[in-house]
């Protein structure tokens, strides 16, 4: 835990220096006697202290008022870090009012402060008080974001279980194949709406008995969908082949792309495919495929015309 003090040099001895060395009892504190040695760049050394605290001792006076660089600047670094980590300035009134807080900055008049009138024993009290507080709230916050962490872990696995028993099922076996029997028929839809044959780009679509979907089109290109591991009672194995390719008169294939998508289900027993880092619902899978075959067939349209 430490504790940054923020103050000017005219409240050092009556003060700050007393109520440094008996919060050091306690905290790690910063303070410039503690903390400067000869040679040190100020700036820099005061950055650093400000980005490792935890807290903000800001001991407000006329002096302090009076003065505007390094303490404005201090405080500056303070409030910013405050908009970031939530509460962490801590002011205490030096032989100020609540008239002269307000009158220097109005957003430190509304934060409750401690004064040195009620003695540095209070202050100090108010301060263990003030930070112990603070400190058990964020203990708080960062096991609420844990424990919703192994609830939503909890809720992953759970998610897991019942698509892996669900794709060990008939139930699996016919959303798998739905899924399948859109993807197909968006493609083809796609590619036969509107088919006029005077058209320069013509596509022909057509499903095999085996189960594998072609869609060919100029220049040999194929968009190929084929089906593996469906079983009657299980899915759990199955996968969506993709592949992109080049037919030669040669009965050679180069393969422009191609991919292996592995069905789950999720939700309201959506089936979702995933591939390495990625995954498609239905209509999605079908509209990247789409779009990706397009791509390869303009890429080799221009290829010829050159």
């Amino acid at each position: 835990m430490l504790l940054f003090i923020c103050h000017v040099s005219e409240d050092k001895d009556d003060f700050v220096a007393p109520l440094a060395a008996e919060l050091r009892e306690k905290y790690e504190v910063w303070y410039d006697d503690y903390e400067l040695r000869l040679g040190d760049s100020l700036p820099e050394r005061i950055d650093d202290g400000l980005k490792r605290c935890d807290f903000g001792i800001v001991i407000l006076s006329k002096a302090f008022f009076a003065k505007k660089k390094w303490a404005r600047a201090e405080l500056d670094g303070l409030f910013a870090l405050e908009i970031k980590r939530g509460k962490i300035i801590l002011p205490v009134w030096k032989g100020v009012t609540s008239d002269d807080v307000a009158e220097y900055s109005p957003m430190l008049a509304s934060k409750i402060a401690v004064s040195d009138s009620e003695g540095l024993s209070k202050v100090i009290e108010e301060i263990k008080l003030a930070v112990s507080v603070s400190d058990r709230k964020r203990e708080l916050t960062t096991l609420d974001t844990v424990m919703q962490r192994v609830e939503a872990f909890r809720q992953t696995m759970a998610e897991r279980q019942r698509a892996e028993q669900l794709l060990r099922s008939e139930e699996g076996v016919k959303l798998v194949l739905e899924s399948i029997e859109n993807v197909w028929k968006t493609i083809q839809t796609a590619f036969s709406q509107s088919a006029d044959s005077a058209a320069p780009v013509r596509f022909q679509c057509k499903k095999s008995t085996i189960g594998t979907m072609l869609v060919s089109t100029v220049h040999g290109m194929v968009l190929a969908l084929h089906a593996t591991n469906v079983h009657l009672n299980s899915v759990s194995n199955a996968r969506l082949q993709a592949k992109i390719f080049q037919r030669h008169f040669e009965l050679r294939e180069m393969i422009k792309y191609e991919i292996d998508l592995k069905p789950t289900v999720r939700g309201n027993d959506e089936v979702v495919w995933i591939a390495e880092s990625e995954s498609y619902q239905t209509q999605g899978l079908a509209s990247y495929l789409i779009d990706l075959f397009l791509t390869h067939v303009d890429e080799e349209i221009d290829a010829n015309r050159a």
